[in-house]
Formats: C-alpha cells, structure tokens, sequence
C-alpha cells in the first residue's frame, strides 16, 4: 500500500489552491464524518484524548480517532505562555501549536503523516461553514483575530459564500499581524481578492467594537482568549436584536478560556430569554458535545444543560424540519467547536487522495 509524506508546505500548497469542486469534496467528507459521529454510533468508538503537563508549561495532546476503514492519532505540542509572550503587540510570537497527523488503514497499516498545522485550522473552520454556507444574510462579516483560525475562515467563507459578501473587519490588537494576514489573503490566494468586498481593521480607540458588533452578519471568534470578546449587552440590547447572526466561537479550548460572554449564553438557551424568538428550541449548536463539556470554557461556566447542546452531526442526519431550516438559514446560530478526532482523520484523508493531482508530496510503495 503505498504511503504518503505531506510537509506543511504540500498540506498549503493544495489547501490554497482548491477548486469549487475540491472544496465541495472536502465538505462531504466532513459533514459525512461528523454525521457517522453523532447519529450512527460511531462516538462510542472513539477513544479520550490524553493530555501530559509538565512542570515548565508544555503541554502535549494525543488526539485519537478510528472509523471502520481508519485509525488517526494527531500529536499536538502546545508551548508554553512564556515563549509565546513579547513586550512588543506587533512582533509575531513563534506558532502556539504544532503538530502532526498519522494515518492508518483499519489494521494498522500506515498509509500517511501529515504535518497538521493548516490541516487543523482549515478543518476547524470548514467546521463552522458546514452552518455559515447556509446563511441567507452574510453581507457583514467580523473576524476576531488575525491567525490561521482567522485566515481560513476568511478564504472558506469567501469560497462558499463570497457572492454575497460586502465587508470583512478584522479586531486583532497586533496591526502586524492584521497586515500579516491581509497579505496573505491578497497576496497568496489562487484567485484575486475580490473586488467587492471591503477588508479592513478594526482601529481601537477610533471605531466603535459595539456598533460593529451589532451591524455584523456572522461573527467568527479565532482567538485564545479568557475573557469574552465583547459583553452580552452588544447583542442582547433592544437594537442588537432587530437583527440576527451566526457566531461560531473556536479559539478557546480550556475550562479557563471563554471567547463568548457566559451572560450571553445562558440567555440563547433561555426560551423565555431575550433571544426567544430567534432561537430555535434554545439550541446551541456544537461539534462534540462531550468535548464542549470537558474543554469549552464558556459553556461550563455558563452552566449549560448539554441537552441544549446539538451537534452538527444531529443536524445533517436527514430532512431538516421547517423551523429548523429558518432557524439555520435566518436565526441566530451559535457555534461552539473544540474539535473532534474524526475531523482530522476525513480532511487528512481526503488531502492524501488529492495530493496526486496536485503534484505534492513524497510517496513510497510500502512503508
């Protein structure tokens, strides 16, 4: 069988060069895993993550998944906060997270490494756009932060639903890094930066973050922050509310993190609550929700009933319900997503089968 090498640079080089169709592909597979996880017994076949902590702060993952034909562990390295800190907000930190993805056949034989570092962000993101590509008002969008969270969910967004979007603002505290990305996104992309729509930084101490809170379509949350990105009154106001959104929180991944005001989420749940009428049944939407309850620091703290908890699996299993659908296409959607296994294993397997088009990678007939 033959076996497959992706460096980060093979992993970029596809991901930054995908078609409508690749990208069509690569959304099927993870709708599909994310359905096999959540609605056909797959769950109980996946195993706990394991996490090792050592007195200097590293931390490292061992994020592990099997499906009928795989078997994937992804090792992560987190370093610790002292090497990711600098006294000057425009100076770059080394990156926070490395790792890499093995692959494997049902038994055992090994059939790819990828490096997993764009893996994880364009996976996470293609998360969020699983809901977001059905949106019917994306005219305004908010990023906060300025990394490859916030890179992808840019560039998928614009990918699946680009035709509609008119303005694109970034809040990042580093202006660095906010030029950083907006090169990227002009500079790199296989298609140039669309015309129509306006990409621009939130200037602090000059624009107003609640206005532009309240005017966004879709707010995508891409930092590791703990403390929420914006207070509940942003949205719960009487103004706020004469508009709806989809918010999708992935940056925070630990108890001691929240992105998400807990204030905030405990009113969505709430079906009496301030958002009563554009929330359907109370719902917030997750991708594990085992993993929410173990690692999503705003929802515990929040105290929410994991029976308000719906996984996107839950969602794709068949015919959504007329409420449903309005709810997704119009209401106000919440997203929390701290990752899940399967994910990793359906995206590294479909980028191994498109690696070969793409004239990347180093390929060995047996390993």
């Amino acid at each position: 069988m033959t076996f497959t090498v992706l460096s980060d640079n093979d992993v970029k080089h596809i991901l930054r060069n995908l078609t409508q169709s690749d990208t069509s592909t690569l959304v099927e597979a993870l709708e599909n895993a994310l359905v096999r996880y959540s609605s056909q017994g797959e769950q109980q076949y996946q195993p706990h993550r394991a996490v090792v902590s050592r007195p200097d702060g590293q931390v490292s993952l061992f994020m592990l998944a099997t499906t009928e034909q795989s078997i994937g562990v992804k090792i992560v390295g987190i370093a610790p906060a002292s090497k990711l800190t600098s006294a000057d907000p425009n100076v770059a930190p080394p990156p926070a997270l490395r790792s890499a993805l093995t692959l494997c056949d049902a038994e055992g034989q090994a059939i790819g490494v990828l490096n997993a570092a764009e893996l994880t962000a364009f996976r996470t993101a293609l998360g969020s756009m699983l809901l977001f590509r059905l949106r019917k008002n994306v005219q305004n969008l908010v990023v906060f932060g300025a990394g490859k969270q916030a890179l992808w969910h840019i560039r998928l967004a614009i990918l699946l639903q680009g035709d509609k979007i008119k303005n694109i603002t970034v809040v990042n505290r580093s202006q660095k890094r906010t030029e950083a990305l907006f090169d990227d996104l002009r500079g790199e992309a296989q298609a140039p930066w669309p015309s129509h729509i306006s990409l621009k930084a939130f200037q602090d101490g000059t624009d107003d973050l609640e206005s532009l809170v309240q005017e966004a379509d879709a707010l995508f949350c891409t930092t590791p922050s703990t403390k929420p990105l914006f207070p509940t009154i942003f949205l719960s106001s009487e103004i706020a509310r004469k508009k709806t959104r989809f918010i999708s929180a992935i940056g925070s991944y630990r108890l001691d993190m929240a992105e998400i005001d807990p204030e905030l989420l405990k009113d969505i749940v709430d079906i009496s609550g301030s958002f009563a009428n554009q929330v359907w049944e109370g719902y917030i939407t997750v991708d594990t929700r085992d993993g929410c309850l173990q690692e999503a620091g705003e929802l515990v703290s929040a105290g929410i009933d994991p029976k308000k908890m719906l996984e996107v699996g839950n969602i794709f299993e068949g015919k959504l319900e007329p409420a449903q659908k309005e709810w997704l296409e119009s209401g106000f959607v919440m997203y929390k997503s701290v990752g899940v296994g399967v994910m990793d294993i359906a995206i590294g397997q479909a980028l191994l089968q498109l690696a070969p088009s793409k004239n990347v990678g180093m390929s060995m007939e047996s390993f």
